[in-house]
């Protein structure tokens, strides 16, 4: 289940992948529009301050003329001309239409504009008109284009150097803007099946929107837990009510078969017994489910040695059957672990085995790797198909082959995965050339791998 948690996790994307991109998308328009308003706020004082001061040198020279006749007010513009040649202004100074004094080549202009004049780009003139002169003052500007030619030069920077602090902040700051939910999932995790909620989940988040999720799933995880302990003590109770007249049926049925009676009534006798056995057989593992073992429920302080119970198994085979088992024990497979529960493990296993390898040998091995204590089942039946690997390990699933072929209640293999669940070990159906070959792994203790849940 972690698998494919993480599986889809990773193809439907994180909340913290959602929040760095985000981040990452708003730094770039952020950036891009403050360098762009700055730099056009910029642009728009440095022109006003350059329009102020040939307005100022326009309307100084109109004041100083006033009253003068035309000859004195070119001779003053003349004169304003040198003064104000040292700062790169130019300034001319008219009469209606004709030219007074001051720079010949400054022509006739009312209010500040840009010279649309060929050759005359970046030439910022302002004219301004009283006294019924008219004085234009002219500047060859050239920092003043450019600014406005790198603005979109300055957005781009602007935009790359905050990509670049959003890509090495965003991820981090996602994570803490996340970590509520991360907690809250972290909480989630930790849930045993039986067991109580853990307190992180019953503390208030700090958070409303977390604490209402929090709320909601507390409710729902309690409302679960309520209905799953109702249908489990319904089972429990169920089987253990059908265990006993069961039991006496097969008595008196095995009571009746000794009395020697007639081959019919004694072929009827024998089919009632094993529908009988196979109904008692049947309770018993619906007794095992419906305790619902898993990790953290069971108590595992009894050392339990898997070679001895698989001894225990082969002696209650009839000979026939054991007769068809080999054993290879390479060691006793010391586990701590719940003995009964081990044992229906091993029947189970067992069974399955000797009833799908169509009278082969059956082979059953006990060893250790660095990591586990292993028990492996090889049998010379049919197999089991890739997609049905899984499958076969859930409550009632029998493969339409299984069902055709093999009487059965689909109760047994859901049964050796839930018991290797409860010691924190696994099942699984590893490929094979013939038959089926199951490997059951008890991981050793502290190991990282123990604990793992998935058949």
């Amino acid at each position: 289940m972690a698998l494919e948690t993480a599986d889809a996790t990773r193809s439907r994307g994180s909340m913290v992948h959602r929040l760095s991109r985000t981040m990452l998308a708003v730094a770039l328009a952020s950036s891009a529009l403050t360098a762009g308003a700055t730099g056009l706020l910029a642009y728009h004082m440095l022109l006003a301050g350059e329009d102020r001061r040939l307005r100022d040198a326009a309307v100084d020279l109109v004041e100083e003329v006033k009253g003068l006749g035309d000859a004195t007010a070119a001779i003053e513009a003349d004169a304003e001309q040198k003064e104000l040649a040292a700062f790169g202004i130019r300034i001319a100074l008219f009469s209606a239409d004709m030219r007074l004094g001051g720079n010949p080549n400054v022509p006739v202009h009312s209010g500040c504009d840009w010279s649309q004049a060929p050759g005359g780009a970046g030439i910022r003139r302002c004219g301004e008109q009283a006294h019924g002169r008219l004085a234009v003052a002219e500047e060859q500007l050239e920092s003043i284009p450019r600014l406005r030619l790198l603005l979109p030069l300055a957005a781009a920077i602007g935009a790359s150097c905050a990509a670049l602090i959003s890509l090495l902040m965003s991820r981090r700051v996602a994570r803490w803007a996340a970590r509520p939910l991360t907690e809250l999932s972290a909480s989630l995790s930790g849930i045993e099946p039986g067991a109580p909620l853990p307190a992180p989940l019953l503390t208030e988040a700090r958070y409303g929107e977390v604490d209402a999720v929090r709320v909601a799933l507390v409710e729902l995880l309690t409302r679960l837990h309520e209905s799953l302990e109702h249908s489990r003590r319904f089972a429990a109770n169920a089987a253990h009510e059908l265990r006993t007249p069961l039991a006496t049926l097969q008595a008196d049925l095995e009571l009746q078969a000794e009395t020697s009676p007639p081959p019919e009534v004694a072929r009827a006798l024998e089919r009632m017994h094993r529908t009988v056995t196979s109904l008692a057989t049947l309770v018993e593992r619906l007794m095992v489910l419906a305790q619902g073992a898993a990790p953290g429920t069971l108590e595992l302080v009894d050392t339990v040695s898997l070679s001895q119970l698989v001894t225990e198994s082969l002696r209650a085979l009839p000979p026939d059957a054991r007769q068809r088992v080999d054993v290879e024990a390479g060691t006793p497979g010391l586990i701590p672990g719940d003995s009964h529960l081990l044992r229906q493990l091993f029947d189970n296993v067992l069974e399955n085995a000797l009833k799908f390898s169509e009278g082969g040998r059956v082979r059953v091995r006990i060893h250790e790797d660095a990591d586990a204590t292993l028990l492996d089942m090889h049998d010379e039946g049919p197999g089991i198909a890739p997609e049905d690997a899984m499958r076969v390990f859930e409550p009632f699933y029998r493969t339409a082959r299984a069902r055709a072929e093999k009487p059965g209640h689909g109760i047994g293999l859901s049964l050796v995965a839930l018991v290797a669940r409860a010691h924190g070990a696994s099942a699984v159906f590893l490929p094979s050339g013939r038959g089926a070959h199951l490997r059951v792994s008890f991981p050793h203790q502290g190991h990282p791998g123990a604990g793992d849940s998935r058949p």
